[in-house]
């Protein structure tokens, strides 16, 4: 992740009033599904309908990077639907 990709989600973090690991986790579990969408030829339409209970306007929305409108279970979800595994993992951010 970029630094300034990873200081506008810090911004952004706080603008929500979220925790920023949060918001961080979201980012990759998105970025992830847009991939194999990509890779996969899988169109925000298609995907909504694999998916119980998500909308094409909901996946527009986090597309456009609004990630406040998803949750992680359901991005976790999603990625189920898309038969993708992926690992996320963080590191501790050192005290300033």
């Amino acid at each position: 992740m970029s630094k300034a990709k990873e200081v506008d989600l810090k911004g952004l973090a706080s603008l929500m009033g979220v925790d920023y690991q949060l918001v961080q986790l979201k980012a990759k579990l998105i970025d992830k599904i847009k991939s194999e969408c990509k890779k996969n030829n899988i169109s925000q339409r298609k995907l909504a309908s694999k998916v119980p209970g998500l909308t094409h306007d909901r996946i527009s929305k986090i597309f456009n990077g609004q990630i406040g409108h998803m949750t992680v279970d359901k991005l976790v979800e999603i990625l189920g639907y898309l038969e993708i595994k992926t690992n996320v993992s963080f590191k501790r951010e050192r005290a300033a």
